[in-house]
């Protein structure tokens, strides 16, 4: 072996001494950010969902909602025509209703079948 294949094998050596000691750097950083991520997150969803739903929150709608209303109407929208958009406009602001759209939309709606080559190759011959 000479020089420079020796120096190559020390450099390798030590690369993969300290790729190790950077995992273990992260493995033991790994249950302080679980941690973290198990406190933070269930508070996170609590401030949504208290955001959404408080009393502040219900006023505010139901502010906008009127004026939604006063608006067509002023607007010289027939009253039954206004109230029948703004009850459309009410059901779109259902935050319930909005999430199961949104999850019904990402789920396939159709099954989608992989050919692997070998597939191709039999349909060929």
């Amino acid at each position: 072996m000479n020089y420079d294949e020796h120096d190559d094998d020390r450099r390798r050596k030590k690369s993969k001494s300290s790729d190790a000691d950077e995992l273990r750097e992260i493995a033991a950083a790994l249950p302080e950010i679980f941690d973290a991520i198990n406190k933070s997150v269930p508070q996170m969803i609590t401030g949504l969902i208290a955001a959404v739903y408080s009393p502040e929150a219900a006023g505010n709608m139901a502010a906008g909602i009127g004026k939604f209303y006063s608006g067509l109407i002023a607007e010289g929208i027939p009253e039954d025509v206004a109230l029948d958009m703004t009850k459309k406009f009410v059901g779109a602001l259902d935050f319930t209703k909005m999430m199961s759209m949104i999850s019904d939309e990402s789920k396939p709606s159709t099954t989608i079948k992989i050919r692997h080559s070998s597939d191709e190759d039999e349909e060929s011959d």
